[in-house]
């Protein structure tokens, strides 16, 4: 038994926002009060602290089995609970690539064993994730997955995303898509714009995504079903997704944490540091606005660590020849937080939340519902370190000076995750 003391907690489905203590038995929420009796429970004192909603990710890879040198389950799981996320939906970006039910069972079993954060799967949208034939969907499906994804590889045949939404259709679950023209990303590395002009990088249009957007957004109002937009990082993407909403489509977006703190000049101010080299890339100023303003709005449903990472290996080579990505587990709450100006109910819904409602889960702080919570400390602020848990070396948001901590997370009434642990996976 736990018995959180003297918390603000925050719980925007429940209307919570109050100091008060909460009691934890048996894995759900037993209690919550105001100066509740110790009892048998082991005492936390939180005063100063706010425990939310444990934070749910859409969008990690962590490609084990085939590349566990980049991360395995195990780390990967602590390293979510670490940036206190009780719930991770894993990319199919493995060896083999999750593109058949008869991979998806055993693998689906490790991701409920893992020691850190929960592990669910999602099934690739097509064999080998190369966009020319479709997976075998339903059988991931009933295997056990709960979404499909294209793993963060724009679709190039559209004739092929087409018949994917269609056939995922009757089965209800999420398809996780991100908008982009490979034809026009496929020399790039950063945004294309001034900085990239000045700098003198081959870039990658706004353009691409807009134009991917606008071709998925055509598709699901042809085809119907229910499709999550994985990486939004654009004004313009934004106003599409407005007016597809509007039209009554079914469709949900996320955008990466540290693209709500990061711009394109940091490719420059980072002295062309391969942890910048993301795909999409970090767009301009004006863009990193609107995403924080869609967020307050609710025209951008939550906030994903997009989780990508790589070794050494991969990123110490020249700007234009690394893999793109970074790790982001560590990271997301504090880029969340200060981007969004201390905002923690805004927080809990985009962490948490919005997230967990996309996969079908309900996630809440009231007696009775599972246990799967957070403490954070809102005010300390403090320089971005380099990941503690994960084997990713790639950290774009190392140096900034961010606001806020993950202390402990709690899934399933078990701390997963304590500011004092000391990590064993590296």
């Amino acid at each position: 038994m736990l018995l959180l003391r003297s918390a603000r907690v925050v719980s925007p489905p429940d209307q919570l926002d109050a100091i008060c203590d909460l009691r934890v038995v048996d894995g759900r929420v037993a209690e919550i009060g105001v100066d509740l009796p110790a009892g048998d429970s082991k005492v936390i004192d939180c005063r100063g602290r706010a425990v939310l909603p444990a934070f749910v990710d859409l969008v990690a890879e962590l490609p084990d089995p085939g590349m566990s040198w980049r991360e395995d389950l195990r780390s990967g799981s602590l390293a979510a609970a670490a940036g206190g996320f009780a719930t991770v939906l894993v990319s199919p970006v493995n060896d083999p690539v999750l593109d058949q039910g008869a991979l998806a069972q055993g693998l689906v079993q490790r991701g409920r064993g893992a020691p850190g954060a929960r592990l669910l799967m999602a099934g690739a949208l097509t064999m080998g994730l190369d966009g020319a034939e479709l997976a075998e969907i339903g059988s991931l499906l009933d295997e056990g997955c709960v979404a499909i994804s294209d793993g963060g590889r724009a679709t190039k045949d559209l004739s092929i995303l087409r018949n994917a939404l269609e056939y995922a259709r009757p089965f209800g679950a999420p398809v996780l898509l991100r908008p982009g023209i490979p034809a026009l990303e496929s020399r790039g590395c950063m945004h294309e714009g001034a900085v990239s002009m000045q700098i003198g990088l081959r870039g990658i249009p706004a353009a691409s995504e807009e134009v991917g957007l606008a071709a998925i957004i055509a598709l699901l109002r042809l085809t119907g079903g229910r499709v999550h937009i994985s990486h939004l990082s654009t004004e313009r993407s934004v106003t599409l997704l407005s007016q597809a909403r509007a039209e009554g489509l079914s469709i949900t977006a996320s955008v990466a944490a540290r693209s709500l703190v990061l711009t394109d000049e940091q490719v420059s101010l980072s002295g062309y540091s391969s942890a910048t080299r993301l795909l999409p890339p970090l767009r301009p100023e004006s863009d990193r606005r609107a995403l924080c303003r869609a967020l307050a709005d609710g025209l951008l449903d939550c906030v994903s660590s997009d989780h990508q990472p790589w070794t050494r290996v991969e990123k110490e080579v020249e700007f234009e020849r690394c893999e793109p990505g970074a790790v982001g587990f560590e990271s997301a709450f504090a880029a969340t937080l200060t981007a969004l100006e201390g905002d923690l109910p805004l927080v809990a819904r985009v962490l948490a939340c919005r997230p967990a409602q996309i996969l079908g889960r309900e996630v809440g702080i009231r007696v009775g519902a599972p246990a799967d919570l957070v403490v954070v400390d809102p005010n300390v602020q403090r320089p971005v370190g380099p990941p503690r848990y994960s084997r990713g070396v790639n950290e774009p948001l190392r140096g900034q000076a961010l606001r806020g901590r993950v202390e402990l997370t709690i899934v399933d009434g078990v701390v997963r995750h304590s500011l004092t642990d000391r990590p064993t996976t590296r």
